[in-house]
């Protein structure tokens, strides 16, 4: 289950000034003797011994919603307290590899997606060309056997079906998938502000880089859309040299192969940012800021950028879907010679 230690204060203020009074009770005690609160899916525990709280959800993405709810009303409470110094941070591992799972499952769903369109227009062709065919053979005024092609087009009619059902399923599912992934976005531009202690307007940056669409299309999707808007960040404000700034960016936007270059940005992003990097909309960077880098984010060669990733054909994503899995085998399209003609 994933967990973040938030705060580490006085449990008893926190209780009395009311800060977490609407968050809903639970009936199972935390480990420290204090009740849960509990959100959709996600628990805020108070440790009395150990003086702290700690935030868990089964699913990464419902963090986010609970984990900025509990900043803003501490930043409300210690604002009407007077206290001007108060701020929150972020000192554990960057939780990439959770995030790298959502994006690798929004992912195969796009994938799945553009096979199941592909298979539907391939079966539309053919059922079209049976019913010319038969149309033909009905209007000769001496009709030759059907040939079994009443046969073949109840088959190809009931895969047509089945297909376009699959689409829709799959619509459905890339279109949760793709809330989860905003939703843990959210939370990964939290705890990276956090972390660096960015201001509102570099937060503003990374917003811009990692949600840059309302909602996911097939012609212009979420990876190919944040890659190109991460490596620009890289190779402008966030760039090592004058090399990497003089690098051209591809101006057209093609769905990957993989995410393996997305990620590998991501990861270098952060390696950025641990040794300094500033996010700002002008190519001058300033000079580098000491900083301490988490356990989560290994150091990876900056040569990387340069290269010219090797993109390699990524396993086959499809799977056979339930609509199809009892079909009725049909004679490939091949068989239907002169059909289409």
């Amino acid at each position: 289950m994933p967990c973040f230690q938030v705060l580490q204060y006085l449990h008893g203020d926190l209780k009395e000034a009311g800060v977490l009074s609407s968050f809903s009770h639970t009936d199972n005690p935390s480990p420290g003797g204090s009740p849960g609160l509990i959100g959709h899916g996600s628990v805020l525990m108070g440790d009395e011994r150990n003086k702290r709280y700690r935030i868990q959800s089964e699913q990464f993405e419902d963090l986010w919603l609970i984990t900025n709810e509990l900043i803003l009303r501490l930043q409300k409470y210690f604002e009407k307290q007077g206290i001007k110094d108060f701020a929150c941070s972020f000192s554990g591992a960057m939780p990439l590899q959770e995030y790298f799972e959502l994006i690798d499952h929004h992912f195969e769903l796009r994938i799945n997606g553009e096979k199941l369109e592909e298979l539907l227009s391939e079966r539309a062709v053919q059922f079209r060309a049976i019913q010319r065919r038969l149309l033909t053979r009905f209007k000769d005024k001496t009709p030759a056997p059907l040939q079994h092609l009443d046969v073949l087009l109840d088959g190809t009619y009931k895969q047509v079906i089945a297909l376009a059902d699959a689409v829709e399923e799959n619509q459905g599912n890339l279109f949760q998938s793709f809330t989860r992934l905003k939703s843990a976005t959210h939370l990964v531009i939290l705890l990276i502000g956090l972390w660096q202690k960015l201001s509102a307007d570099q937060i503003a940056i990374l917003e811009a880089a990692f949600l840059p669409l309302q909602e996911d299309m097939q012609e212009l999707g979420w990876e190919e859309t944040v890659d190109a808007a991460i490596s620009h960040l890289l190779k402008t404000c966030l760039s090592k040299s004058s090399k990497e700034q003089a690098l051209n960016l591809s101006s057209q936007l093609n769905i990957p192969k993989d995410t393996s270059r997305l990620k590998k940005h991501i990861t270098l992003l952060c390696d950025r940012l641990a040794k300094g990097g500033r996010l700002c909309l002008s190519n001058d960077a300033a000079a580098p800021q000491t900083m301490v880098m988490p356990g989560g984010c290994t150091p990876i060669p900056e040569s990387d950028l340069e290269e010219r990733s090797v993109e390699q054909d990524s396993p086959e994503l499809f799977t056979n879907h339930k609509h199809l899995a009892t079909e009725t085998p049909v004679p490939e399209v091949s068989a239907l010679q002169g059909v289409s003609e």
